[in-house]
């Protein structure tokens, strides 16, 4: 079962970039925005991101955020019935992410070679695991389902709006919306499956979007760090896809020699 549902994620993905690339391509919406202005640093960047994270930190502390952390929830188990989960939550907050790559290697311009992408990609997601795991052990917040007190913030959600930023980014605004529908689809899921409050939920979304904007903010430092002329030739990659009988998860190993 949660092969099939990877799979029709996957191709429901490919679809999406096969159906709408030539027109993106055609259009090139990003020669107008140059890869130097993507990369460069502004302090009014940090406003959605904080003040995402600020409210849903809020939950910690002020009665009424918890007093609506605890509404929500149990609106949620009405609304889930007894004993119901949907696991697409698993697969979706990839889709993002997924979608910015599949748009990469089907010649959508983004003005980012595939060593720029690879890594915005490391980078960011290096920040988001540093930032969510370490608040998650800081401040042992217990689930709504009991399970343990890593519940704030969501990682699922921040590794999804993380890619949502990124497809915004790289590709304009239409893709930035599916992106971001998929992040909040996610979002949705987690609540319905109690694992998250919206705090957690809200908190998180912040933190993925400031992971993706310090992926290109460290891009270029990194490029001159690591000697990486965007215009040498050579470069081979190789992407296979990875399955963990132990923990019943789907993945991808990325090979990069330049």
């Amino acid at each position: 079962m949660h092969y099939m549902k990877a799979r029709y994620l996957f191709l429901l993905v490919i679809s999406v970039v096969l159906i709408f690339s030539p027109i993106m391509r055609a259009s090139e919406i990003n020669d107008s925005i140059t890869v130097q202005s993507k990369c460069r640093f502004d302090a009014k960047q940090l406003i959605v991101p904080g003040a995402l994270f600020a409210v849903g930190a809020t939950s910690l502390f002020a009665p009424t955020m918890k007093d609506l952390d605890i509404s929500i929830n149990h609106a949620f188990n009405d609304l889930r019935g007894q004993n119901h989960s949907i696991s697409l939550d698993e697969y979706l907050r990839f889709a993002p992410i997924v979608t910015n790559y599949a748009l990469h290697f089907s010649g959508v311009h983004s003005g980012f070679d595939t060593k720029d992408q690879l890594l915005l990609t490391a980078t960011s997601f290096i920040s988001m695991y540093a930032l969510t795991q370490g608040l998650k052990h800081a401040i042992h917040k217990t689930r709504p389902d009991g399970s343990d007190s890593h519940s704030f913030p969501s990682g699922h959600v921040a590794t999804a709006f993380l890619g949502a930023e990124q497809l915004r980014t790289n590709y304009g605004a239409w893709w930035g919306l599916a992106g971001y529908t998929m992040a909040t689809g996610t979002a949705f899921l987690r609540l319905y499956n109690h694992r998250h409050w919206l705090g957690d939920v809200i908190g998180a979304a912040g933190i993925g979007i400031l992971s993706a904007r310090i992926g290109y903010w460290l891009l270029p430092w990194e490029k001159k760090l690591l000697g990486i002329d965007r215009h040498t030739s050579g470069t081979s990659f190789v992407a296979l896809p990875t399955y963990d009988n132990f923990h019943q998860s789907y993945g991808i190993a990325l090979a990069l020699q330049f």
